[in-house]
């Protein structure tokens, strides 16, 4: 290799490397403390509470919702968590789906769900949501969520589906204007900067420029 060609090479590598990443919206409207309880979710009652909200970045590593103080019955509440798309009305597709978590009388506790890091169309509406729907009748427990006094965009949304799992992508939600405690971190994949981009491409463009320039060398050489 020539030294044209290794000094145009080391470049066009050297200009690739710079990358910056973009920034992630991350969700909390907790901070601002809640503004009242929604109520009652569980068995026997309303089987699916959730969130909407808008994606803050390419990908979901983790999202959080919350259970506070029983309302009736007695026993631990068996639930799992999930997110999916949203179609206006109602889960267009189920992304992820939790383990087994259950609730009792600890009082307001935080869910937090790990998601690892699933892709997600930035700026498109999503739907958190706690469920019990695809676990069977259980005795009667019920607890309340906190509304929240930071609005974020989406709102609110339950459905009245008791065992039928099925129906979370059937049945038209309801919903309400108010937010509920909600969390979610997003990622982002690195992006080089527009001016990177532009570096590169001359950076490349130079190195097959190089390399054409060479192999007419090595035709004329062997000729």
């Amino acid at each position: 290799m020539n030294k044209l060609m290794k000094y145009t090479l080391g470049t066009a590598m050297a200009l690739a490397i710079p990358m910056v990443p973009a920034a992630a919206q991350n969700i909390d409207n907790t901070t601002g403390g809640s503004s009242g309880n929604i109520q009652r979710f569980g068995s026997t009652n309303t089987a699916t509470y959730g969130q909407l909200f808008n994606a803050g970045g390419s990908a979901i590593n983790s999202f959080s919702l919350f259970l506070g103080d029983r309302v009736s019955g007695a026993g631990d509440l068996d639930f799992k968590g999930y997110l999916g798309t949203w179609d206006g009305t109602k889960v267009g597709s189920v992304l992820y789906s939790s383990d087994l978590r259950s609730h009792g009388d600890a009082g307001l506790t935080e869910y937090m769900f790990n998601t690892g890091g699933l892709g997600l169309t930035t700026g498109n509406t999503y739907v958190a949501f706690l469920s019990i729907s695809d676990l069977g009748a259980q005795p009667v427990s019920t607890f309340n969520m906190p509304f929240a006094n930071d609005d974020i965009d989406g709102n609110f949304v339950f459905l009245n589906n008791g065992t039928n799992f099925g129906g979370l992508t059937t049945n038209t939600w309801s919903s309400r204007s108010s937010d509920i405690f909600f969390k979610a971190n997003f990622g982002m994949g690195a992006v080089p900067e527009p001016a990177t981009w532009a570096f590169m491409i001359f950076g490349f463009g130079a190195v097959g420029a190089a390399m054409r320039r060479r192999k007419q060398n090595v035709k004329v050489s062997y000729a």
